[in-house]
């Protein structure tokens, strides 16, 4: 009678901890401060400042088809570094508030209009008046640099090294779900307040030719 030979299973390697899920993707709500128009009256950039502290994030991959809302978890900026001209390390801690993104509107009254004769490509910025204001969300993604954990081990505070200087931008009242069809801009130029804040960024789309000023 022959004998059967059995072939011991063997475990699929797993990964060390670390080394997945580290990508995540900040999601801020920014207030339009002005608009560049290309001669085909198109945007060519935008000049954006907060509307609100509070970001949503979220772990990759990124899809599509995953519920944003289910996936979404709500933070506070606590620390910005600059890398040259753009986002370099960004430190956040769990926020309690429900709402985190401002509400605003795709439109806004003209208050101002400047033109520069030197940019060819967009050569008119509109300013937008302060009684209604234009809210845009600006998503960026990030490589997790370090956790904080609080004493009955919740995440505390997230350190965050950007991984790009490009984002998407998204109009308010879109789903959630269509960001990554957003158009794709790159950040160009990011100030900071003397509390460490950001106070301005500058945003230009990426193939229309858009010049800072």
């Amino acid at each position: 009678m022959s004998e059967t030979t059995e072939t011991p299973l063997v475990a699929k390697p797993q990964p060390p901890p670390g080394t997945t899920h580290t990508t995540v993707e900040l999601t801020f709500s920014f207030e339009v401060a002005s608009v560049q128009l290309t001669p085909a009256f198109k945007v060519g950039a935008l000049q954006v400042r907060p509307a609100s502290k509070v970001v949503t994030m979220r772990l990759g991959p990124f899809q599509d088809s995953q519920p944003m809302t289910d996936s979404e978890v709500a933070f506070e900026i606590a620390k910005v570094a600059l890398a040259g001209d753009g986002l370099g390390k960004i430190q956040v801690v769990r926020s309690q508030q429900q709402k985190p993104l401002a509400d605003g509107s795709p439109s806004f009254a003209i208050a101002g209009l400047q033109f520069v004769p030197n940019l060819k490509a967009a050569p008119i910025w509109l300013t937008p008046s302060q009684e209604g204001r234009a809210c845009v969300k600006v998503r960026a993604r990030f490589q997790i640099g370090a956790i904080q954990f609080s004493p009955s081990f919740e995440v505390a505070s997230v350190t965050l090294n950007s991984s790009s200087k490009r984002v998407h931008v998204q109009l308010p009242g879109l789903s959630s779900s269509s960001g990554e069809g957003a158009p794709v801009f790159e950040i160009t130029n990011l100030q900071l307040d003397e509390r460490g804040d950001i106070s301005m960024m500058q945003l230009n789309l990426l193939g229309q030719g858009s010049n800072q000023t």
